[in-house]
Formats: structure tokens, C-alpha cells, sequence
């Protein structure tokens, strides 16, 4: 695909940033028509003002409340749980973030107790390896 992008001189973000475009409707297509003609001209650029308009913004202790109660959803898939966990994590102000220890000791408790209890019994030393875990024994299960 890159090669086609090559060839033709397309610029791979500027592509991203047209196809993003139209998923626009409502109030969102009416922002994005009233900018500035050159005011975006990367994708980061992009996503910055995007986000700094349209983002939900919570309060840390929402952020908080939200990891401290977070668990697998019924019919959520594992990896959608991790991407969900590591989302709410990353979004924990740094200043009242738990150590990644406590993450790794938290992860465990979104599962029934039984999951839970195997998962700390391998004793991963990270998350991203207690993650890897419970990804792999998942599909192996399916």
C-alpha cells in the first residue's frame, strides 16, 4: 500500500486525515468546515484540536473511580478488557496514579475469582506479561 501512496505522491497522513473528515456529521462537520484553510497540515496537529474540542473531558477522580472499579464486561473479549484497562490507566493523572504494581495486583480483579486467582498464582513480573497471559490462554480456549 505504501507503494501506491509512493507512486502516486500521496502523502499517507494527509489520506488518514481526509477519510477521518467524513465520518463528520452534525456539529462536528460544522467545526471542522469553519477552520482556517492551513491551520491543519499534520496529523498530530490534527488529532490535537479534534481532541481538544470533542474529547469527553472527566475528572481525574472519575478517571480514578473508574479504575477502581473497572472488571471484564460480560461478553467483552480479553483484549478488549486489556485495551479498556490500559486506556484508564494511561489516563490517570500522574500525580495520583497507582505504581505500576498496584496495576499489575488490580488487573487480576476484573476477571471472575478464579481467573483471578490463576493469574496471580503464574506470578507475571509485568503487566504487559500477565496481559500476554490471559491473551494467549484465551486463545487457546476459543
Amino acid at each position: 500500500m505504501s507503494d501506491f501512496f509512493d507512486l502516486h505522491e500521496i502523502d499517507e497522513e494527509n489520506v488518514i486525515m481526509r477519510l477521518f473528515v467524513q465520518t463528520f456529521g452534525g456539529e462536528v462537520r460544522k467545526w471542522f468546515r469553519a477552520l482556517l484553510a492551513g491551520t491543519i497540515n499534520t496529523l498530530a496537529v490534527f488529532q490535537r484540536q479534534f481532541l481538544d474540542r470533542w474529547e469527553v473531558k472527566k475528572s481525574p477522580l472519575q478517571i480514578l473511580s473508574e479504575y477502581e472499579n473497572i472488571k471484564r464486561n460480560v461478553g467483552e473479549s480479553v483484549q478488549d478488557y486489556c485495551v479498556r484497562f490500559n486506556t484508564i490507566y494511561n489516563a490517570i493523572p500522574a500525580d495520583i496514579k497507582p505504581p505500576m504494581g498496584l496495576a499489575l495486583i488490580k488487573f487480576p480483579d476484573g476477571f471472575d475469582p478464579n481467573m483471578a486467582y490463576q493469574l496471580r498464582e503464574r506470578d507475571p513480573a509485568t503487566l504487559e506479561d500477565m496481559q500476554k497471559i490471559v491473551e494467549c490462554g484465551s486463545k487457546s480456549a476459543s
